[in-house]
């Protein structure tokens, strides 16, 4: 068979080297044992003492029998030797240069079959003398009565053989294998192609080794052909009442929010597809595009993609939709809120850090004085430096930060902003200017609180500073901690100090506005 591609190459080298040795030697000691047995033979003539006569005869029929064996070994040698040069030069080097990959192992098998049987007909022929219409015939009648006896097994043998000159799927792919009960399948990573099964490595660590004939039978989905990268699918189910646009928009800020991480298409748009309608509500299809494996598996991005629209869907006050048939003994819970209404508000607050400190009347308060905001795409919401004081909760769609990182007048994307994620705290709370310039990257939804409101609630409950003035300097130091390891005790440390700075700020704004 082909050579061992497990050995080093210095050792393939003297194997080699060492049957080359044999070759010649066994080929330059012919004419010896030819002479050799000659002269055994003409002393077993006669002219000679009978003694000698016997002695020659059975020198003469041994030597002969040696010769044959050192001409059958000369020919094996030399089938050896070309298999050795063909897999060198022609598989490993002409084949490989032509196809751009290493050719399977039931190719070179096939070939190295091919070279002894060619030798084994020489072998008859001339150190025999058989007759080469003859030989074939009985080489052809035992063909018949192996390939009855070896069906399945050569089935396998021709099947790989297409599978390798088709060149479906090649070493490294990854295929998806239907099962023989029609339930789930196999999906595996193409390791190895043999003249009688393919193996597959799966996800799992696993190998499953899969007959070449199951493959030429079946319909196997190559997922790495003819692009690298392959479209997901998967489907949220919400409720009727809620209207399809915003749901839509919703969604698909979720799939263009994963497009920034690797692993996930930037070239392909994501889309959300409506799908059926059912008894659950309208089912919605979201679509999108990964290389597989490379680094992210289909089960790592459907996670990752359910649990992103999972956020912007309870963001927005939307829960996906239940089973119909349900039977309830209190009253039925809310499936979502208007984010416009003061329940949907005080809902939308109670998650933001900066106010998890206010009690419900608090909230009420507020999210009744908030503004709601209706955003599109590619709008500015404020520019860096602009002056400001109010603050800004998202929920729906996506924003873009943008920075002046060169100082030369280009502002840089530097950041992206979810549903839930709040910005503009300092320019509220303390009156400085925007820090950074926020655009929208999808139709957005926010809601604007202004200084007056938290003023109204400052003017009731003046302990609200500390709270406030804590959150905002725990937020900083979080964000300090995400670019610079900085120790807990220190960072600790870091934000009394700043909650005291910022807590003095603070109330220098609200006495100066109050004043006004």
């Amino acid at each position: 068979m082909s050579a061992n591609p497990n050995r080093s190459k210095p050792a393939r080298v003297q194997s080699f080297l060492v049957g080359v040795v044999l070759f010649v030697a066994l080929y330059a000691t012919i004419d010896n044992w030819s002479q050799i047995v000659a002269q055994l033979e003409s002393y077993a003539g006669s002219g000679h003492p009978e003694y000698l006569r016997l002695i020659a005869g059975v020198g003469a029929r041994n030597a002969a029998q040696l010769l044959l064996g050192v001409r059958i070994l000369i020919w094996l040698v030399g089938a050896s030797l070309v298999n050795r040069i063909l897999s060198r030069f022609f598989w490993d080097g002409l084949m490989v240069q032509k196809l751009g990959r290493t050719v399977p192992s039931v190719i070179k098998d096939m070939g190295t079959l091919l070279v002894y049987l060619l030798a084994s007909v020489c072998l008859a022929v001339v150190i025999f003398d058989q007759s080469i219409t003859g030989f074939m015939a009985t080489l052809g009648a035992g063909g018949v009565v192996v390939g009855l006896a070896l069906k399945n097994l050569l089935s396998d043998l021709f099947t790989g053989l297409a599978i390798n000159f088709d060149n479906n799927f090649a070493i490294g792919d990854w295929l998806i294998v239907p099962a023989s009960t029609g339930q789930g399948g196999t999906v595996g990573r193409v390791d190895e192609i043999s003249w009688r099964c393919t193996r597959l490595h799966c996800e799992d660590g696993t190998t499953v080794v899969v007959p070449n004939s199951l493959l030429g039978e079946e319909k196997v989905i190559n997922i790495s052909r003819p692009s690298e990268w392959t479209r997901y699918q998967l489907e949220i189910n919400v409720d009727y009442s809620i209207p399809v646009e915003r749901v839509r928009l919703i969604l698909l800020a979720a799939l263009q929010s994963l497009t920034v991480r690797d692993g996930f298409s930037k070239e392909h748009a994501p889309r959300v597809l409506l799908g059926t309608a059912n008894e659950r509500g309208v089912e919605y299809l979201l679509r999108y595009w990964i290389h597989p494996w490379q680094p992210l598996s289909p089960s790592t991005s459907r996670d990752l993609v359910l649990t992103e629209a999972l956020k912007h869907l309870l963001t927005a006050g939307i829960t996906p939709a239940c089973a119909k048939q349900e039977v309830y003994y209190e009253p039925l819970p809310k499936r979502h809120f208007q984010g416009y209404s003061l329940e949907g508000k005080m809902a939308l607050l109670s998650r933001v850090a900066l106010f998890e400190i206010l009690a419900d009347e608090d909230l009420h308060q507020l999210a009744a004085e908030m503004e709601r905001r209706q955003l599109a795409a590619g709008e500015t919401l404020f520019r860096r430096n602009d002056a400001g004081s109010s603050l800004f909760i998202l929920i729906e769609g996506l924003l873009n930060v943008r920075v002046d990182l060169k100082g030369e007048g280009t502002e840089e994307t530097v950041g992206q902003l979810s549903p839930g994620d709040f910005f503009g705290e300092m320019s509220l709370l303390t009156g400085e200017p925007r820090s950074a310039t926020i655009q929208t990257r999808t139709p957005a939804v926010v809601y604007e609180i202004c200084h007056t409101a938290i003023g109204h609630l400052i003017e009731k409950r003046p302990e609200i500073f500390e709270g406030m003035s804590r959150a905002v300097a725990q937020r900083q130091m979080n964000l300090s901690q995400a670019r610079s390891r900085i120790a807990d005790s220190e960072a600790a440390e870091k934000v009394q100090s700043i909650a005291r700075q910022l807590m003095g700020k603070m109330k220098s704004f609200f006495q100066s506005s109050q004043a006004q």
